[in-house]
């Protein structure tokens, strides 16, 4: 058994079409037909159901998928390992929750370390554990800390939400603020994902609020709150990204959704490799709080 027969299977599998499979890695059919046969005799099992048009990964055949992306991730990894260090130059995979968090660090990261290549992703989801203990990312920023043996979360920045309000708005003399208190209107949000509109979206969902999402891209949204009067919001993280004009007010959100610490977790035997981002991210937090 080879990489080439795994990375073959796996296509197999996802096209559910030897003809395909063949044609995507350029190789004759009866060659493809061939590898499969000789992988499923060394593994002695079969992985496919066939019929006369196609064939169906069976359920030993998923569970054998399962095991090849794994394999195939960690050869991936290990090559990407092994070239950084050929290279003398580190590469950090980092994950994070939020786009306004993710915005703060990134360049503030690579002008600290300019020697580290950073590959960086939003992340939204439940599997924290198993992206990190499958080496998908070193580093995953979540709104929650981590509880396992095998992990570690490390208490990162703070964010929270603002309301940027207009000068005609009834609510620019509040303190602070809730979705609560939004009459019914349109609120401006970027179509960007993350933690926070999630929150949004949840409170205004369980609480059955008159509030209307207006989601747009970035940049339009970003014209719509220089340009007109409705009602949006920006986090303490990101609010040095994006200029509202003199004509708007940020007032503090009072839910507590809308208020986060985020954490940075990790493998503990991956700490070596991480650890000059911890290193930034206590600095970081001695000046974001001055």
């Amino acid at each position: 058994m080879d990489i080439i027969q795994l990375q073959y299977f796996k296509i197999i599998a996802e096209t559910g079409s030897l003809t395909k499979a063949a044609k995507i890695l350029h190789v004759s059919q009866p060659a493809m037909s061939a590898m499969l046969k000789k992988l499923e005799e060394e593994l002695n099992v079969e992985l496919f159901d066939r019929s006369p048009n196609r064939i169906y990964l069976n359920r030993i055949g998923e569970i054998a998928l399962i095991h090849v992306n794994n394999i195939l991730r960690d050869i991936e990894q290990m090559k990407n390992d092994l070239i950084s260090v050929a290279q003398q130059k580190l590469s950090l995979s980092i994950a994070f929750c939020d786009p306004g968090v993710q915005w703060f660090c990134v360049p503030r990261f690579s002008v600290a370390y300019p020697e580290i290549d950073i590959k960086d992703e939003l992340y939204e989801g439940e599997e924290v554990e198993k992206l990190l203990k499958e080496r998908v990312f070193d580093i995953i920023i979540t709104p929650k800390k981590i509880q396992s043996s095998n992990m570690q979360s490390v208490s990162f920045l703070s964010d929270q939400v603002f309301l940027s309000v207009p000068s005609d708005s009834q609510l620019r003399e509040y303190k602070s603020v809730s979705l609560k208190d939004i009459p019914k209107q349109p609120l401006l949000y970027p179509q960007i994902g993350g933690y926070f509109l999630a929150q949004i979206e949840k409170v205004i969902l369980e609480n059955k609020l008159p509030i209307l999402l207006v989601k747009n891209d970035l940049n339009i949204t970003q014209h719509l709150i220089r340009t007109t009067n409705f009602l949006t919001t920006i986090s303490t993280l990101s609010v040095d990204l994006r200029n509202d004009g003199t004509h708007r007010t940020l007032i503090p959100m009072s839910d507590p959704e809308l208020n986060v610490t985020y954490f940075a977790s990790f493998l503990r035997s991956n700490k070596e490799k991480v650890k000059k981002f911890l290193s930034w991210t206590q600095q970081l937090k001695k000046e974001f709080i001055r």
